[in-house]
C-alpha cells in the first residue's frame, strides 16, 4: 500500500495541520537561508575583487583563462543563490492558464541533456491537453526535480527507467513519475519532503522539498509509493481548470 505525503482522501483538519508544520518550517528555513547567503554574497564579492585586480595587473594569456573560469563559476554561483532564495522565501507566483501536457513535455526536453544514455524516459502524454491554473517556471522545476531524483535513485552509469504519464480524472489532473531504483526505505518515506532532510551524501534537501511546496501552492496534493523491489512513484494531483475541462 502507499505511503503518502497527502492524499485527497486526507482529513482535511490532518492537511491543514501538516500544511502549517510546512509553512512554519519553510519560513524558519527562509531566515535562515537569508543569512547563510548574505554571507556567502560577501565573500564572493571579494573572491571578484580580487579576480578584477589580478586582471588589471597581469598580461598573462592563461591566468586569464582560469580568471575568466572564476568569474563564470562565481555568475553561475549568483544565479544558483537566486533560485534558493526564490524557494526559501515562497516569492509571488506568476500564475497564468497551462496546458499542462504541453508544460511536461517542453520540461522533459529541456532537462534530457541531463540524463544518462542508460536511463531511458518514457513519456505517455495524453491526446488532449489539460489547463491548470498555475506558474510554469514552477511547474518546470516540479519536473526537473522529480527526474533527477529519479536519476539519483537509478544511480549514474546504471540501466534503468523512468516512468512519466498524464491522465485526467476529473476534476484532477494527475501526473505520475516513477524509476525503476530500489526504492524509498520506509522509516524515511514520510520524511523525504522535509526541508533539508536528505539520505545522499552530496543531497541539499531542497529538491523535494521544493516539488511538495509548489504542488501545495498549486491547490494539489502528492503521493509517494515504494513498494519493496519496485522502485518509487511520485503520484502528483493537480485541479483542472473547470470552464476548458468539463
Amino acid at each position: 500500500m502507499a505511503k503518502g505525503i497527502s492524499s485527497p482522501s486526507s482529513s482535511e483538519e490532518g492537511r491543514e495541520c501538516r500544511h502549517e508544520v510546512h509553512a512554519e518550517k519553510m519560513s524558519s528555513l527562509g531566515h535562515f537561508t537569508q543569512a547563510i547567503v548574505h554571507d556567502i554574497r560577501n565573500s564572493l564579492h571579494i573572491v571578484v575583487t580580487a579576480s578584477a585586480m589580478i586582471k588589471r595587473r597581469s598580461d598573462d594569456p592563461s591566468i586569464h583563462n582560469h580568471l575568466n573560469a572564476i568569474d563564470q563559476t562565481i555568475e553561475r554561483t549568483n544565479g544558483l543563490i537566486e533560485r534558493i532564495l526564490t524557494f526559501a522565501n515562497n516569492s509571488e507566483d506568476h500564475l497564468g492558464i497551462i496546458d499542462l501536457s504541453g508544460s511536461i513535455d517542453e520540461s522533459i526536453s529541456l532537462t534530457r541533456p541531463m540524463i544518462p544514455p542508460e536511463i531511458t524516459v518514457d513519456w505517455q502524454h495524453p491526446a488532449k491537453a489539460m489547463h491548470i491554473l498555475g506558474d510554469h517556471g514552477q511547474l518546470y522545476q516540479v519536473v526537473l526535480n522529480l527526474l533527477k531524483n529519479a536519476i539519483e535513485a537509478i544511480g549514474r552509469g546504471n540501466c534503468g527507467s523512468i516512468l512519466v504519464t498524464l491522465n485526467k480524472f476529473y476534476p484532477w489532473a494527475e501526473l505520475r513519475v516513477k524509476d525503476s531504483g530500489p526504492g524509498i526505505a520506509a522509516d524515511v518515506i514520510d520524511l523525504i519532503c522535509e526541508p533539508a532532510f536528505t539520505t545522499k551524501a552530496d543531497g541539499n534537501g531542497f529538491g523535494l522539498a521544493n516539488v511538495f511546496d509548489v504542488v501545495e501552492k498549486h491547490g494539489g496534493t502528492m503521493e509517494v509509493a515504494s513498494p519493496a523491489g519496485e522502485g518509487a512513484e511520485f503520484i502528483i494531483l493537480l485541479p483542472l481548470m473547470p470552464e476548458l475541462n468539463i
